[in-house]
């Protein structure tokens, strides 16, 4: 079976697109969260509200209305929980977010980093190239220059 070689461009595209969609999943999480803290924050000052009402009205209203007033504080109460359950699913999707944006960041550096340093070793070998072959002309000019003049060699 032959082994799948990648060129490291297109990893390196593929964890900034990785990155991006974490990135992206982070803001709508957080968007979520906001709602959520708005429904649940709403939730609760028609609570509070319902209770000042109750509270303010509770020698004016018959025992059966005062029934209907505090069943409906109640009710309004368990949904400002069941909306701060929701905000807490929240909190928690938007962590494992972040920690899935730390994840793509990191190996996202780590290949880019990565590209540099093939880019230095690259232009290292080309720079020795150069000058192997700037060695070469200099040593056949060197002979040339030997071959050419017998005499001079000798004497040195």
């Amino acid at each position: 079976m032959k082994a799948n070689w990648f060129r490291l461009q297109s990893i390196l595209d593929l964890r900034a697109s990785a990155l991006e969609e974490a990135q992206n999943f982070l803001g709508s999480a957080l968007a979520s969260l906001g709602d959520a803290q708005n429904a649940c924050d709403q939730a609760r000052r028609e609570a509070d509200a319902t209770a000042d009402s109750i509270c303010s009205a509770a020698s004016s209203q018959s025992a059966a209305q005062s029934h209907v007033d505090r069943q409906s504080y109640l009710c309004q109460t368990r949904h400002a929980k069941t909306l701060h359950g929701r905000v807490q699913e929240c909190q928690d999707a938007v962590h494992k977010c972040r920690m899935q944006v730390v994840r793509a960041s990191r190996e996202h550096e780590i290949l880019v980093r990565l590209r540099e340093k093939r880019l230095k070793a690259a232009q290292y070998v080309e720079v020795r190239k150069e000058e192997k072959t700037l060695e070469d002309l200099m040593n056949s000019q060197r002979f040339q220059t030997l071959c050419n003049s017998p005499g001079e060699f000798l004497q040195t």
